[in-house]
């Protein structure tokens, strides 16, 4: 069984990599409703519960998806505080 755990991320290296991913077409966010649904499930992501350990640790979180690559994930950043979490599964 996988185990769910989120972790820090360090927010400038994140910000570059989203921007990689926004012009490769590798970004998918909650709009894109099909893309997302189809992503959240197939990793099994809760993301309702990440959003919500995201805004009790900070303010006006942003949930992304960064799809493939070495940074691919389900992130919620905050511009506020220039933070970042990913919900990682670990095997």
């Amino acid at each position: 069984m996988a185990i769910t755990r989120i972790v820090e991320v360090d927010y400038h290296d994140f910000m570059e990599q989203l921007r990689i991913a926004r012009d490769t077409g590798k970004r998918i966010e909650p709009i894109d409703k099909e893309e997302w649904a189809e992503y959240v499930k197939d990793r099994g992501i809760r993301d309702t519960s990440f959003m919500a350990i995201g805004k009790n640790k900070y303010e006006n979180v942003i949930p992304v998806v960064i799809n493939g690559g070495e940074w691919d994930g389900m992130y919620v950043y905050s511009k506020d505080e220039a933070a970042v979490l990913k919900w990682e599964i670990v095997n």
